[in-house]
């Protein structure tokens, strides 16, 4: 049964026939009802499965980074689908098995607040050091920028991500590895974002290495 919300010209929501009403993005819409098709996937749809798959891996567990780094670049879409769809049409690279995420051109927050001068990593006693140059203050870089940071081990599919956990003038912050990322090749990224927190900057690869 549908239900009108607004009497016979407004919204309504739940089944009706063979439509669906519902509120989607704070707009009413109307849709079909889903159907099962007994026609197989093409060649195009199981590559696109397959990078929807990839990105979820990756993405899923980082929103609080993704709904802050894609929220200024964002229309009509929520930050995560339009990070979904950034990294679709850029992070992917092809061999003879399959698609495979690039992680240097994986991207979790886009704007203008600058990426770090030369950022560099390094591995000691199970921890991970990021360190960075100084920079010339400007409008868009600060010494009071934050630093955000994230570390994706793709062998268990985890991340470690901390948020605005040390300014860009510190120029360096240490981070504890679990313990069994021992022997796991990690990859590392970083952003900045302004000191209110209002303005990021597109996250950056750092590089990868092992644990």
């Amino acid at each position: 049964m549908g239900i009108l919300k607004s009497g016979p010209f407004g919204p309504f929501y739940n089944k009706t026939g063979p439509i669906v009403g519902r509120r989607h993005r704070k707009q009413n819409v109307i849709t079909a009802l889903p159907h099962t098709s007994s026609k197989p996937f093409t060649a195009a749809q199981l590559e696109s499965q397959l990078k929807l798959g990839l990105l979820n891996s990756f993405l899923s567990d980082i929103d609080q980074l993704v709904n802050v780094g894609f929220k200024a670049v964002t229309k009509n879409n929520s930050p995560v689908n339009e990070a979904f769809s950034y990294n679709y049409d850029h992070a992917f690279v092809k061999d003879e098995n399959g698609f495979l995420i690039d992680y240097p051109k994986m991207i979790y927050s886009r704007g203008h607040i600058v990426t770090p001068e030369s950022p560099q990593v390094e591995v000691n006693a199970g921890s991970i050091t990021f360190s960075w140059l100084p920079q010339n203050q400007s409008v868009y870089c600060q010494f009071t920028d934050l630093a955000s940071f994230l570390v994706y081990n793709p062998a268990k599919d985890k991340h470690v991500m901390l948020l605005n956990v040390t300014n860009r003038y510190a120029q360096g912050y240490t981070i504890e590895m679990p313990p069994d990322y021992s022997g796991d090749t990690v990859h590392c990224y970083m952003n900045f974002a302004s000191a209110n927190q209002k303005k990021n900057g597109d996250s950056m690869y750092v590089a990868a290495l092992v644990i």
